[in-house]
């Protein structure tokens, strides 16, 4: 646990220094082969950062509540004896990974999607943030980082989407569900990704159409039965799992949906002068709804953190906004001081084997 703290405080401390709020007085187009000492300070820090995140998982073992199970997948996988449920993209890869390396040394195989997913979690983050040190707290305090040495799969398509929503922002569309579809190859729920992400750019919320927000929550209230039949055609194999299909209800997350949703409507001129604000403004309420109504699908957090990652950018800029300094620091402080408290609790319960990112393990230590 102390190893996790200092880590983040070193990444924090780097990232203090990085400024990505100049790119929003660059002139648009405008592009010089020179490096400012800026961006020269930024891309040395941000390769740091990388590099402390991606070493650290890349060199775990054991870490992770499917950690073995993986491994033993890898097997599978190579052997071909066993009909292995992971998506094409993965296979192949891992096959690429084992064909060079040989099946026995799965090491390479963490190794190399701790590689991507740092690469792209960092890329992803830099790019979309508006104000980089405090998107980067936040997202390491959610806890993102450290539950990617869980759901391998997952959290590597959980990354391309925080890199490839960029392309939503700057009307690439085409790109953007290309960089989707990529990732579904590696884990199918990402698809949801192209209408949630694009409906919620684009909607607007009025007088006239307030109204579907009950019709929503009514809609996910009474449509357990063809809403699981549906999920169960993409995912047969999640009906009746003793972990899976639980029902369990995160009130956790609730609360900072709700707390996030709150925030936002007490400062909503800065939310709806925004585009990329809006987006996740919206995205943030369906996550909302989802969590409320919906506690019957099975692992429904690996929905809706597609949905709640956006809080890495949305709180950053609605305190950028407001413009009266008092009521920012004020706000800064009480945001901040509720992050690390859940920081410290997520952290705290990183021995629950469903979790099992602690105690940390090295293979450069252990086997």
């Amino acid at each position: 646990m102390v190893l996790y703290i200092i880590i983040t405080a070193v990444v924090l401390f780097m990232g203090y220094f990085v400024n990505t709020r100049y790119k929003l007085h660059n002139t648009p187009g405008v592009k010089t082969a020179v490096l400012s000492r800026q961006e020269m300070l930024n891309k040395t820090l941000l390769f740091a950062i990388f590099f402390i995140l991606f070493a650290l998982s890349a060199l775990r073992i054991g870490i992770g509540n499917d950690y073995w199970e993986y491994r033993y997948q890898f097997l599978y996988i190579s052997g071909g004896e066993r009909e292995v449920s992971y998506e094409i993209g993965f296979r192949y890869v891992v096959l690429f990974v084992q064909k060079i390396f040989g099946s026995e040394d799965y090491r390479v195989t963490f190794g190399l999607f701790s590689f991507l997913t740092c690469l792209f979690f960092i890329k992803g983050v830099y790019d979309n943030a508006e104000w980089f040190f405090y998107s980067l707290f936040l997202f390491m305090a959610n806890g993102f980082y450290f539950m990617s040495y869980s759901n391998v799969r997952y959290y590597f398509a959980f990354a391309i989407v925080i890199y490839a929503m960029k392309y939503v922002f700057e009307k690439k569309y085409v790109a953007f569900v290309l960089w989707i579809l990529f990732a579904a190859t590696f884990h199918k729920t990402v698809l949801l990704v192209i209408p949630a992400f694009l409906i919620a750019y684009f909607w607007r919320w009025n007088k006239k159409n307030v109204w579907l927000i009950p019709v929503a929550a009514a809609a996910l209230f009474f449509g357990k039965i063809p809403i699981r039949w549906l999920l169960f055609k993409f995912y047969p194999f999640y009906e009746g799992d003793a972990i899976l299909d639980t029902g369990s209800v995160s009130y956790m997350n609730m609360a900072k949906c709700g707390a996030i949703l709150v925030f936002c409507l007490i400062f909503f001129k800065i939310v709806k002068n925004n585009k990329k604000a809006y987006m996740f403004f919206n995205l943030n309420l369906a996550a909302l709804l989802l969590y409320c109504f919906a506690t019957y699908v099975p692992e429904l957090s690996r929905v809706c953190y597609y949905m709640i990652m956006g809080h890495v950018f949305l709180i950053p800029i609605v305190l950028m906004g407001i413009e009266d300094k008092k009521k920012r620091y004020l706000w800064t402080a009480l945001i901040t001081t509720a992050y690390v408290g859940y920081y410290l609790v997520f952290l705290w319960n990183g021995y629950d084997p469903y979790v099992m990112f602690l105690p940390y393990l090295t293979w450069l230590f252990v086997g």
